[in-house]
């Protein structure tokens, strides 16, 4: 087993009727306020925020890694090795700039950070808060992402409206939304293919 069991697949290739799934990761919450509370429970899979229950492929229990398995982050890519189900892995742009919903979705399909050139997409909501540590104040802004600004776009329309669009707040980990037109933060995601240590 490369990582924790992410998903159980059916007993052949192509079956159907097998569970797929993965429990949720932990919120980064760790101080309690009442008993019950997610800082008293810490639901969730791996052992804390950024520490995985097993290891990555490239040998480290280190839920964060750059796209060789360290931690230099040279080319700006963060893999988010929580994602990882086997075969593919959730990895993030360490930069990011500001511009109209419009453009971060255009500039994000053009996007090209070391020798990956395509691939590239506006995060989602739910690819946003997977990486929000509830356990600070400013929810991203931890290594190895530091993301500073304040409200990030995302690709996720708010629902039966087609001028509006959710935006993830960096100092709570909310989500609201406003208008496309208005010039926010953005971050591009790629799926990377992985095959043993070599990411594609």
């Amino acid at each position: 087993m490369v990582q924790e069991t992410y998903y159980i697949k059916a007993q052949a290739a192509g079956g159907g009727g097998g569970s797929v799934g993965a429990t949720l990761m932990k919120t980064g919450q760790t101080v309690s306020y009442r008993q019950g509370d997610d800082g008293a429970i810490e639901a969730g899979r791996a052992t804390d925020f950024f520490t995985l229950a097993s290891n990555n492929p490239f040998g480290t229990n280190s839920r964060f890694s750059d796209e060789l398995g360290g931690q230099t982050y040279t080319n700006n890519i963060v893999i988010d090795w929580s994602t990882y189900n086997g075969t593919d892995v959730l990895g993030y742009s360490k930069l990011y700039q500001g511009a109209t919903w419009n453009d971060a979705v255009d500039n994000s399909l053009t996007y090209s950070l070391g020798s990956y050139s395509s691939g590239w997409r506006l995060a989602n909501a739910k690819e946003m808060m997977n990486i929000f540590n509830y356990g600070q104040y400013n929810v991203m802004n931890y290594s190895p992402f530091n993301f500073v600004s304040s409200i990030f776009y995302t690709s996720t329309a708010v629902p039966n409206q087609s001028t509006r669009i959710l935006f993830a707040r960096n100092a709570d980990g909310q989500f609201q939304n406003f208008s496309k037109t208005n010039s926010f933060a953005y971050t591009p995601v790629r799926n990377f293919t992985v095959n043993g240590t070599t990411l594609t």
